[in-house]
C-alpha cells in the first residue's frame, strides 16, 4: 500500500536546495525509518527529469522532537552516510537529515535558533531577536484566524488518528511476539514433561525388570531348598504357586528347567 507524503514546512532556498521541516510531538519510536522516509521523498524533488545526477539539489529533512530522538543526550543530531570501515570520511551525496532535541537545555546551539528552541518548548524568550518578535506576530494571527485554527485541530486530529494506528501496530506486533514466545515456552515445557515422563515410565520398566528377575531367583532358590529337603514336586509346586501368584504356565516353566 502507498503511504501519502504529507509535509509539515516544504521550501527551497535561492540555491535550490530543498528543506522538509517536521515537528515531532510524540515520540513514535521509529524516528530514524520515519527520516529515511521523508528524506525519499524529498530527495525525488531534488531531481529534474533528464538532469545529470552531479546537479541533483541537495536535500534537507529538519525534525523538531518534543523528546530526545536517540535518547544520547545531544541537543542537535547532524546525520550523514558514511563509509563503515572509515567513520569520519562522509559521503556527499546532497542528503542531511537535522534533528533537534526541543526539551535539551545544554544551548549548543547559535543563539537564534536556541531562541526557536525556547519558543516551542514554551520557555521564556526574549522579544528582542527580530525572527522572534515575527514569529511571535506570525502565531498572534494564526490564533486569530478561524480557517487557520481550525485546519490546525484538522491536522492534529489526524496526526492523533495516525499515532493511534501506529500504536495499535505496534502493540500488535509485540502481541503476535509475545504469543511466538509463549508457543515456544509452551512447546519446550511440553518436550521437558514428555523426557521426563519417558525417563519415569523407564525407570519403572528397569525396576519391573529388576523385580522379576529377584522374584525369580527367589523361587528358584526356593524349589532347590524344597528339592533338597526331599518335599515331593507337587507340594512344592501348589506351595510356590500359592506364594507367588504364579499361572499353570509359568510354574510349569520353572519345573522344565
Amino acid at each position: 500500500m502507498l503511504k501519502a507524503v504529507r509535509f509539515d514546512i516544504y521550501t527551497t532556498d535561492e540555491q535550490g536546495n530543498h528543506y522538509d521541516i517536521e515537528m515531532q510531538v510524540s515520540d513514535p519510536h521509529n524516528i530514524a525509518k520515519r527520516i529515511r522516509y521523508y528524506q525519499t521523498a524529498s530527495s525525488m524533488e531534488a531531481y529534474d527529469k533528464g538532469q545529470p545526477y552531479e546537479q541533483a539539489d541537495d536535500s534537507y529533512v529538519i525534525f523538531f522532537c518534543n523528546f530526545d530522538p536517540f535518547q544520547l543526550g545531544q541537543q542537535r543530531y547532524v546525520l550523514h552516510k558514511h563509509i563503515d570501515e572509515i567513520p569520519e570520511q562522509i559521503i556527499e551525496d546532497g542528503q542531511t537529515d537535522i534533528l533537534f532535541n526541543v526539551p535539551s537545555l545544554r544551548h549548543d546551539v547559535d543563539p537564534k535558533m536556541q531562541a526557536f528552541l525556547d519558543m516551542i518548548a514554551q520557555r521564556k524568550v526574549e522579544a528582542t531577536d527580530p525572527l522572534v518578535v515575527k514569529l511571535k506576530e506570525r502565531i498572534a494571527v494564526v490564533k486569530r484566524n478561524r480557517k487557520w485554527r481550525s485546519e490546525y485541530m484538522r491536522r492534529s486530529v489526524y496526526e492523533m488518528d495516525q499515532e493511534m494506528r501506529e500504536k495499535k501496530i505496534r502493540e500488535g506486533e509485540r502481541k503476535i511476539r509475545d504469543g511466538k514466545l509463549e508457543l515456544l515456552e509452551g512447546k519446550r515445557e511440553i518436550k521437558e514433561g514428555q523426557d521426563r515422563l519417558k525417563e519415569k515410565e523407564q525407570l519403572i520398566q528397569e525396576r519391573e525388570q529388576k523385580l522379576h528377575e529377584n522374584q525369580q531367583t527367589i523361587i528358584k532358590t526356593s524349589i532347590v531348598a524344597m528339592k533338597a529337603l526331599n518335599i515331593d514336586e507337587t507340594t512344592i509346586r501348589k506351595e510356590i504357586k500359592e506364594k507367588f501368584n504364579l499361572s499353570d504356565k509359568e510354574i510349569k516353566d520353572y519345573f522344565a528347567e
